[in-house]
């Protein structure tokens, strides 16, 4: 008798499980089942920094294409939704100076608005207003735009782990 309760027991614990709130992360739980593909339009840049609009879109394409199961399409007139966004802020200031009184640590702060849209329904899923990312880079000896550069790379790839990972798990 005592076998075939534990037995039950266990049999209703493996039952539960499914039910228990537990998920796998980056799954897109909170899409809505008919979103399938995505269009990403290029960000529209309002700073001066040429290129930052190319760096961001293309990291957040790349994000997308690897922790979603949307199909990235071209037209809209092909896709269940749209994510659109604008580079509005990217200063560079100087952080730290050397012996010589010129600047030798840098932060870099961008500012970006984002939105995810569903085209079917015409309603918007996901926003988000003045999002701020943020890193520092050292100048020794090299190309002070080379680094700034690589800075940008480095935001736009933690800018679209963060956004993707807060449309996918809507947070």
């Amino acid at each position: 008798m005592r076998k075939k309760l534990t037995l039950t027991m266990i049999l209703l614990m493996l039952l539960g499980l499914p039910y228990c709130g537990y998920r796998l992360a980056g799954t897109g739980k909170y899409i809505p089942d008919h979103i399938k593909s995505i269009v990403i339009q290029n960000f529209d840049n309002k700073t001066s920094r040429y290129q930052a609009e190319q760096f961001v879109t293309f990291a957040v394409r790349e994000e997308f294409l690897r922790r979603s199961k949307l199909q990235l399409k071209e037209n809209l007139g092909e896709a269940d939704s749209l994510l659109e966004g604008e580079i509005i802020g990217f200063d560079v200031i100087p952080m730290n100076y050397g012996n010589d009184i010129s600047a030798n640590t840098f932060r870099v702060i961008i500012t970006i608005n984002i939105k995810f849209l569903d085209l079917k329904n015409n309603q918007t899923i996901y926003e988000s207003q003045r999002m701020t990312f943020t890193d520092s880079y050292e100048i020794d000896s090299g190309d002070f735009f080379a680094q700034e550069t690589a800075t940008l790379e480095k935001i736009s790839r933690d800018f679209a782990s963060s956004i993707v990972s807060s449309i996918l798990e809507n947070f």
